[in-house]
């Protein structure tokens, strides 16, 4: 007596290592299209109405020469007391047009 014709667990697991495979093959396609359109995104119009961002803009691109410059200190400050800082919704958007220059420390 031979066997059947088909071997229902041997054909499962050949399946399911199939569907694997096309799962890999797909995130990896889909990770090396999304890094393509990730650094278009980098730009961001609205930040050059505030002159806080253009000024951490700046210390950015100092680098370790920063850490010396006291307005970017100022900054650093500044963004911190922002993030910290609770702010309702009406009082937000009149904050943001007024920045003190000097820090609190």
């Amino acid at each position: 007596m031979r066997g059947r014709l088909l071997n229902m667990p041997a054909v499962g697991r050949a399946v399911g290592f199939a569907l694997v495979a096309i799962a890999i093959v797909a995130a990896a396609l889909h990770f090396r299209t999304s890094e393509s359109h990730v650094q278009g995104l980098n730009v961001r119009p609205a930040a050059a109405s505030d002159p806080l961002t253009a000024e951490l803009q700046r210390c950015q691109a100092l680098a370790t020469q920063a850490k010396d410059d006291a307005a970017c200190e100022a900054a650093w400050a500044e963004t911190r007391r922002r993030f910290f800082t609770y702010q309702p919704a009406s009082s937000a958007a009149a904050s943001l047009t007024a920045s003190p220059k000097s820090p609190d420390r």
